[in-house]
């Protein structure tokens, strides 16, 4: 079974636009690092614990992106994975796997 290559390019293009939205999150998650950090030093710096914790909030701002990440790389991996996958099974259990990985990325 051969893969057409519309879904390739299906493929290729999902994962050029989560690369994008990738760096994305890098620069805000950079972004919100930096900004947690030179509050917190702001806050030590002048001996203010009303500016420590909210940067220490700030800072716990990070799990959002570091997760959205992690999820992006899965999926990723998951979309780069199709093609090769459906080209070794039979047709019914290349379906079943199909169907699986779907539901992952759903």
């Amino acid at each position: 079974m051969e893969i057409s290559p519309e879904i390739n390019k299906r493929i290729d293009d999902v994962l050029d636009r989560n690369k994008i939205h990738e760096i994305a999150i890098m620069i805000m998650a950079a972004f919100i690092f930096l900004l947690g950090l030179g509050a917190l030093f702001f806050g030590i710096y002048t001996n203010q614990v009303l500016i420590v914790a909210p940067s220490t909030l700030i800072t716990a701002c990070l799990y959002w992106p570091i997760g959205r990440i992690s999820k992006m790389r899965k999926e990723n991996i998951a979309l780069a994975a199709i093609p090769s996958l459906i080209a070794a099974l039979p047709p019914d259990e290349a379906a079943r796997e199909l169907i699986k990985l779907l539901d992952k990325l759903a």
